[in-house]
């Protein structure tokens, strides 16, 4: 996990450490951890990926996750590409020489991206925990149920859990895919 259960206790103020509690909190760390994830389109944390890929005849081969840590192998209508004839930079890879070829499936990419805990970004840290923070206050059935009262008619107003005000910070690492 991107986040230790010792910093999310450390945020949301609860110390409560019972092994069934420590349990709880540890799932709802892992829950929110995958919003993200889904939200962003690919894992927060480190992996290895193997993707075909279809280039467009442009420099640059956009990846289906970030950051890029390495590329593992790279190749080209079953040909190996040399590293020393591409650049990994931002979320893809740059042909040193030229664009790449159009095609569907032309290019088989098997590389490793994603963050460490020591080096994940910390907004991407702080959505975690604060979705795992209102995760865990809502497990006490604070569900946020509202009622008014207007003349001979009442109302009543269920909140229930939207995470976009805090996954909306991400949209600059999202990926999205159109399918």
């Amino acid at each position: 996990m991107i986040v230790t259960l010792e910093e999310f206790n450390t945020y949301s103020g609860n110390m409560e450490n019972s092994e069934s509690v420590a349990a709880m909190k540890e799932s709802m760390l892992m829950a929110s951890q995958e919003v993200v994830s889904d939200y962003l389109g690919y894992s927060v944390e480190s992996k290895q990926y193997d993707d075909y890929l279809s280039p467009i005849g442009q420099p640059v081969l956009y990846l289906n996750a970030y950051p890029v840590s390495r590329i593992l192998s790279l190749s080209l209508c079953g040909s190996d590409i040399p590293a020393s004839d591409y650049t990994i930079g931002g979320r893809g890879i740059r042909l040193n020489s030229g664009v790449w070829p159009t095609g569907i499936d032309t290019v088989f990419c098997s590389y490793v991206a994603g963050w460490s805990a020591s080096d994940v970004p910390e907004n991407v840290k702080m959505t975690i925990l604060q979705i795992a923070s209102l995760m865990l206050e809502e497990s006490g059935g604070n569900i946020g149920i509202t009622g008014k009262t207007m003349a001979e008619n009442s109302r009543t107003f269920i909140n229930y859990t939207n995470y976009d005000k805090w996954l909306k910070k991400l949209d600059p690492l999202r990926i999205v895919r159109l399918v």
